[in-house]
């Protein structure tokens, strides 16, 4: 194994006194150094030499830091790449890990000399010529023995949320999974992990809104035996038993502000400190977080940290709400259905038209799980074998037209005219589009107005 005196580092960047203090930094350390202006100079500098290391910045003149990556990976495919950003280029970041680089160093608050050697002594800890397991093929859970969770879609939106999750999962970086309640975060995460290279370890999860502060830190960074009231064992928290795997930190945006600090220092060193320990611990963790709040509007408040969420946000994924994905709605009912009847032995329920043309009228504030909530009620209602309007009880009511108020009581029949009727106003009476919004045939809904009209 090579000693530090032995390793060549090569440094990209066009800011001159960058270069300087990371030279300065890393002669401390003995390596070998070459600094390049940008990433034409640096690519100069391979021509007749190899180096162990390159450290580049994202943005330069003449040749970007993206771009220097794609060339050192054909060339010298084995070489760790570490980028280095400032806040306005995360994006830019998130697509150099995709293309291979080892990892990311922000410029500014969180970028120290600790950080830096610490990054590049993992760098050669960890070479990066692993070959990465098959990718799953189906999006199943196998946590759930009893019925496989899947993140069921037909939208083409999700499709494509689905695909940017599966080509980023193969990194390190941090996903930070934005969304409403009930849109399915944590079905996500465990997606993300299932499709990375670290899917034959447990999955773990906290939720920081659960605990209060004190057992939070104990939770996440364990602790000695001692160190506090009540604490009669030593106790490994969720990041030494979630090291070489992925730990989910739901709704983080509910941390305290103390332990934000310590979950930022974690990130960036990659070690825990446990309670009452005497030593920091090394963990190799895949972190992902999410929240159902507005996290700017946290940081203008000064409840979360902003140099926390830029470590976090390295990878953003924002889930859409089910009102913005109704064509769901249909696979996603059919889903909950066969769900409930496998887990309570009954026989597969049909669907009225009626029924689905209102569950695609509400705007689902709770999404997803609201749907499946609703769903489950709404079998538990049905007498036979087929789920009608009547067995529909929302928790917020229907939106209106403005133009007719629908009622729904009285007999079948009568609520069946009152929404067939209050579709057609809400077209403007083209039967075209009523009957493709109703789920039934141009030729049924002529049948039923003309029933409707013999019978005035």
């Amino acid at each position: 194994m090579k000693n530090n005196a032995s390793r060549k580092i090569l440094i990209v960047d066009d800011e001159s006194e960058m270069r300087v203090a990371l030279e300065t930094t890393l002669k401390r350390e003995d390596y070998q150094l070459v600094c390049a202006e940008d990433g034409k100079q640096a690519l100069d500098q391979f021509e007749g030499q190899e180096f162990d290391l390159v450290l580049t910045d994202v943005r330069m003149p003449r040749l970007s830091g993206l771009e220097l990556l794609r060339a050192v990976k054909d060339r010298s495919p084995k070489t760790p790449v570490v980028m280095m950003t400032a806040y306005g280029t995360i994006d830019n970041a998130v697509e150099a890990m995709k293309e291979g680089a080892f990892d990311y160093l922000i410029k500014g608050s969180g970028f120290s000399a600790d950080v830096l050697v610490s990054t590049v002594k993992r760098a050669f800890l960890n070479p990066q010529d692993y070959v990465p397991p098959a990718r799953p093929t189906g999006i199943v859970d196998k946590s759930d023995s009893i019925v496989a969770k899947k993140i069921v879609t037909q939208n083409e939106e999700m499709k494509k949320l689905l695909s940017f999750a599966e080509n980023v999962a193969y990194s390190k970086s941090t996903v930070l999974i934005m969304g409403e309640t009930g849109t399915g975060k944590e079905l996500f995460a465990r997606y993300i992990h299932q499709c990375s290279p670290r899917a034959e370890k447990s999955f773990m999860a906290v939720n920081c809104a659960a605990l209060p502060e004190g057992l939070l830190e104990s939770e996440l960074f364990g602790h000695e035996k001692g160190s506090f009231t009540g604490a009669t064992e030593n106790k490994e928290g969720k990041f030494q038993l979630a090291n070489q795997s992925s730990l989910l930190l739901d709704e983080v945006t509910e941390m305290s502000l103390p332990l934000q600090a310590k979950l930022l220092r974690v990130l960036q060193e990659h070690e825990v400190d446990k309670v009452g320990g005497r030593a920091p611990i090394p963990v190799d963790v895949r972190v992902i977080a999410t929240t159902n709040r507005d996290i700017r509007c946290r940081i203008q408040d000064k409840e979360f940290r902003e140099d926390l969420y830029y470590r976090l946000n390295v990878i953003p994924l924002n889930l859409i709400p089910l009102r913005e994905r109704k064509d769901d709605i249909p696979l996603l009912a059919e889903h909950f259905i066969n769900q409930f009847c496998q887990e309570n032995s009954r026989a597969p329920f049909k669907m009225d038209p009626a029924t689905l043309t209102l569950l695609k009228k509400y705007r689902w504030p709770g999404n997803i799980r609201e749907l499946g909530n609703i769903i489950e009620r709404t079998c538990l209602m049905c007498q036979g074998d087929t789920l009608l309007p009547s067995n529909l009880f929302f928790d917020e009511e229907l939106p209106s037209s403005g133009k007719r108020e629908a009622s729904f009581t009285g007999t079948i029949y009568e609520m069946e005219k009152e929404l067939i009727l209050q579709t057609l106003e809400e077209v403007s009476g083209n039967k075209t589009k009523a009957a493709e919004s109703l789920g039934i045939s141009i030729r049924t809904l002529r049948n039923k107005l003309n029933e409707y009209n013999e019978g005035e």
